[in-house]
């Protein structure tokens, strides 16, 4: 059995200040990350493979202590640990009732910056120990996770996203080195039975038929809960599984007359041929990433991919191995959460908090850039949407307030910006865009409101350059409310009056 690289104890570097994790202390952690790599590619046991992920959790975030946990059916098994005093070793706990348990339950991570202030901490069991704050990240499997690493500190302190991802980088190499562990006990096991069966001389009726190792292996490859396959060196399926095929869509015998290539989107291709490239050239063991296939039926399928490679008795390459996951749902989950997050949910369009993002993008190039474009920025006030709601209920004040949009969508480019920033106000941001562009298009849409809606419009106009960046909302909001105050009731008056007073308009 190949023995796994020697971990000889050394004194842990500091981090550049208490309860703050620098820009080279991340640094540090990753390049330690690259070295675990190396570590687990040789670990051929369970037990390796605790002391290399125990050791290593703690060696990149400088934290107090480290637990290695792993899920036996409904149980949380803490089954390592590296830490200035003893925590959990050897201790279950059920997976209703510890951090770990709802990491492994809800697969996403958790920092808890005061342990005495989270509802999850069973503070029965923590009470004894030194920690008083920590962070926790699940070990993903192909459906559920299969365990979680966790770091502890001594004091109340908030990790830091650095120090989050590289735990997370972390669980996602160990999950992968897990898998290649459970392969090789299996291979093992059966080499270690089938050497170790008495031959006897009683009838052969009363002895099992031998099963072979590679019976052993194709069971084992069959059936594994990941999606497998063999590719070879030029990018062809060789192999793959029947979770590899359920989540392709595409039958064995149809794969093996494909490329990667050939079902990999084309957005992924490049970041997933360049990695392959390193590993072929030995400047990394494995990699993962997150990229699409075109499934059988066209649809994209979002996984997560983990490669390795196999090489033969004499060091030269002669396969990759490839183990995917399906995380479609999760990109989908993430999705959404993403467009809640910017986007404003009556209407579609942006909201107030992403519009003012992609102003301020805006205004670092301008600052930046003496050569950029002017931008211009709308401020646009819906008239009449209270009454609406006052006289017909706020079911046709909704309507009122999402056909306006969708008139104002539709004479946008791509580039431009909308965003709902109040109740009845909405704001562009149109790049590229001259003052008297700007005061073309302002007509054109108080002019197609006016005809296409119940209501009206208008709108105030400030202009974005180098000697113009200061508070451009501030700006054209009072350019708005001048032009309601000069133009009346009717969308056009607006339109024509704000066109035909320039000077109130930065330029």
């Amino acid at each position: 059995m190949a023995s796994v690289t020697r971990m000889v104890p050394t004194k842990k570097s500091q981090p550049s200040a208490p309860g703050h994790f620098s820009q080279t202390d991340y640094r540090r952690g990753i390049a330690r990350l690259l070295r675990a790599v190396e570590e687990m590619t040789q670990a051929r046991t369970i037990g390796e493979l605790q002391r290399i992920v125990r050791v290593t959790a703690r060696a990149i975030t400088h934290c107090d202590g480290a637990t290695f946990v792993l899920r036996d059916a409904d149980n949380c098994v803490y089954a390592d640990e590296d830490a200035i005093a003893p925590l959990w070793k050897g201790q279950r706990f059920p997976m209703d009732s510890c951090v770990s348990g709802w990491v492994m339950t809800h697969q996403q991570p958790v920092t808890i910056p005061d342990i005495s202030r989270d509802g999850r901490v069973p503070q029965d069991a923590y009470r004894p120990t030194f920690v008083r704050s920590m962070a926790m990240v699940p070990i993903r499997g192909s459906e559920h996770a299969i365990g979680a690493i966790g770091n502890y500190w001594a004091q109340p302190r908030h990790p830091s996203e650095h120090e989050v991802s590289l735990l997370r980088a972390l669980a996602d190499m160990t999950s992968l080195a897990m898998q290649n562990v459970w392969f090789q006990s299996v291979l093992e096991k059966q080499a270690h039975d089938h050497k170790a069966a008495p031959v006897g001389k009683g009838p052969m009726l009363h002895r099992p038929a031998p099963v072979s190792i590679h019976d052993t292996f194709e069971a084992a490859f069959t059936n594994a809960p990941v999606g497998i396959a063999v590719v070879g060196l030029d990018g062809s399926f060789r192999r793959a599984n029947r979770t590899f095929c359920t989540i392709t869509g595409y039958r064995e015998d149809d794969l093996v007359t494909l490329t990667f290539q050939d079902i990999t989107h084309p957005d992924d291709l490049d970041a997933d041929v360049a990695q392959a490239s390193r590993l072929l050239a030995g400047e990394i063991a494995s990699y993962q990433m997150d990229k699409r296939y075109y499934s059988k039926n066209g649809h994209v399928v979002w996984i997560r991919l983990s490669v390795f490679l196999v090489h033969d008795t004499v060091g030269q390459p002669v396969n990759f191995v490839a183990h995917i996951e399906d995380i479609s749902e999760r990109r989908r989950d993430e999705e959404l959460l993403k467009r809640q997050a910017t986007r404003d949910a009556l209407t579609g369009i942006f909201n107030r908090s992403q519009f003012e993002e992609e102003l301020n993008r805006h205004i670092a190039l301008a600052q930046n850039n003496p050569r950029a474009d002017n931008t211009a920025v709308f401020m646009i006030d819906l008239d009449g949407l209270k009454q609406i709601n006052d006289q017909h209920g706020h079911a046709a004040g909704d309507l009122y307030l999402k056909t306006v949009v969708d008139i104002i969508s539709r004479q946008l480019r791509l580039s431009d910006v909308f965003a709902r920033i109040g109740g009845d106000e909405l704001a562009v941001l149109l790049p590229r865009t001259t003052h008297g562009q700007a005061h073309k298009l302002a007509q054109t849409l108080v002019d197609h409101v006016e005809a296409h809606s119940r209501g009206s419009i208008c709108i105030g106009i400030a202009m974005v350059n180098r000697d113009t960046l200061d508070g451009v909302l501030e700006r054209a909001d009072q350019a708005m409310y001048r032009a309601k105050r000069m133009g009346g009731n009717t969308a056009q008056s607006f339109g024509v009056h704000l066109a035909s007073h320039e000077s109130q308009f930065p330029v």
